[in-house]
């Protein structure tokens, strides 16, 4: 009976760990992440989570956090994973651990066609630009312009979108991936993209699995599955649904 009990607990254990708590951002951030009515997660993000999943034969669990809350969360055990376009950065990087880059992408001003813009602190005198809240596109824009520019803080890039389309801001800053699928749509056929960010160490190098700090079985389980579907062309597949450019980078 004993050894039952032993045995029984074991697998017990080892079931749980099977169980890994993906953290998403609980805003939808399409076409990374979207959300139906009836509560069912898609999207790129969701699609490659699932892959690794499979890799890994691992039950994937969603939950849903406040972006802002989303590394205390990892602390404090609540999810073993943030996954939601996380960028690597340095700051990040001195309170938890990244895998391996899974896409990376940069941002882009996006304004009125008939609007001049020069991307430079003198070209921003003025003018009120739009970001989401606690991102490291926020702390780009803040470092380099904040002084010149008026910046509006938004909990959703959708947010800043219709703000924009309202003229309630005068640019928007974003993900250029999602950023060009508001250009592609009959909204914002007014609308181009008048810069995109170059290379800099505050917007990361690339996004990737936020890990707790030490955790480095897990972190090998993502590498070791993110370069299988990669090297298969999986990656490349499921990119292919949602993109005309590889979203991985160079």
């Amino acid at each position: 009976m004993l050894a039952f009990a032993v045995g029984l607990a074991s697998g017990v254990a080892a079931h749980a760990e099977d169980v890994l708590r993906w953290g998403y951002d609980s805003a939808p951030f399409p076409p990374w992440t979207n959300k139906s009515p009836s509560g069912q997660w898609s999207g790129f993000d969701v699609d490659i989570m699932n892959s690794l999943c499979r890799e890994m034969k691992a039950k994937c669990e969603i939950v849903e956090i406040a972006w802002d809350g989303i590394i205390p969360a990892l602390q404090a055990n609540k999810i073993d994973i943030i996954w939601s376009g996380m960028s690597m950065t340095a700051e990040r990087e001195k309170v938890i651990d990244f895998s391996d880059r899974y896409r990376r992408g940069p941002a882009a001003y996006v304004a009125a066609k008939d609007m001049k813009l020069d991307i430079s602190a003198e070209g921003f005198k003025g003018k009120t630009v739009g970001v989401k809240k606690a991102t490291n596109f926020y702390s780009y824009l803040n470092h380099y312009y904040g002084k010149a520019a008026d910046i509006k803080l938004y909990d959703t890039t959708d947010d800043s979108i219709a703000d924009l389309v309202a003229g309630r801001i005068d640019v928007d800053m974003g993900d250029i991936l999602e950023l060009t699928r508001f250009l592609k749509s009959e909204a914002g056929q007014a609308f181009e993209i008048k810069g995109v960010t170059p290379v800099d160490p505050l917007l990361g190098r690339g996004a990737g699995a936020g890990i707790r700090k030490g955790d480095t079985a897990l972190k090998e389980r993502i590498n070791t599955a993110l370069a299988t579907i990669r090297k298969s062309g999986e990656y490349t597949a499921i990119a292919k649904k949602y993109f005309e450019h590889d979203p991985y980078g160079e």
